[in-house]
């Protein structure tokens, strides 16, 4: 393709750019719709996204697509907005220029400027806490311009809290009653039934029980059961 050169009507990119860039910004969609699922499940309020965000009341996680970065470097950015009572008190102290350096060579703030700092920090700290626990790559001060978000890249292959908890770890400190079990030695092995209760050992609080007290496979009393002779139910024999 020949070079663009000064003449506006030819991009300065080959189409491969184009295609990678446009790649690059599905990605990052999927990613922050990832982001906002995974922080909305941790019961955080997300904020919309509008463009006028001080024009409302929502506070709240704001995910933004980090096109500012070549594809494959960038992700989402992620950061704690605040608006409402507390974002007007410390703008009208930042307009006024309510700050000013101390005796002790520090900084005394406003109140509302220096709450607001901690609110962020604090929620940016917490965010930051939450995300790596679920397996995200977080940087921070990744921009002079976005001293407060967090740089959230995708999410490292590895154990996520929607499995479903399954043998040989579920059940290792017991199931608990109203669990469907599947019987798997003695005459019954094969059965699906219900667990009623379960012995410990005395002061026991981490291992398995010494017993299970399950419902009967033929539908009438009850069967006491050793740990090892049963097992989680299938998907489809569990009750919801």
């Amino acid at each position: 393709m020949p070079s663009s050169g000064n003449d506006p009507l030819v991009p300065p990119w080959e189409p491969s750019d184009v295609s990678n860039r446009t790649s690059h910004r599905v990605q990052s969609s999927t990613l922050a719709d990832e982001v906002r699922t995974e922080l909305a499940a941790a019961g955080l309020p997300i904020h919309p996204g509008h463009e006028d965000r001080r024009g409302n009341e929502v506070s709240g996680v704001l995910v933004e697509l980090a096109d500012d970065f070549e594809p494959g470097q960038g992700g989402v950015w992620v950061s704690w907005w605040v608006n409402g009572p507390l974002a007007e008190a410390s703008l009208r102290a930042r307009r006024v220029g309510a700050w000013r350096r101390d005796s002790t060579g520090g900084t005394e703030w406003h109140p509302a400027l220096r709450h607001l700092f901690v609110v962020k920090e604090a929620m940016s700290s917490a965010l930051e806490e939450i995300l790596q626990s679920l397996g995200y790559a977080v940087l921070r001060d990744v921009d002079d311009y976005r001293e407060e978000s967090l740089l959230v890249r995708a999410r490292a292959p590895g154990p996520h809290w929607r499995d479903r908890a399954v043998p040989p770890l579920a059940g290792s400190t017991g199931y608990s009653g109203g669990v469907r079990v599947r019987l798997i030695a003695g005459e019954f092995a094969g059965a699906v039934t219900t667990v009623v209760s379960h012995k410990y050992p005395l002061g026991a609080i981490i291992g398995p029980p010494l017993e299970y007290t399950v419902e009967h496979p033929d539908g009438e009393g009850q069967l006491t059961v050793a740990p090892e002779d049963l097992t989680l139910a299938e998907d489809d024999d569990v009750q919801p």
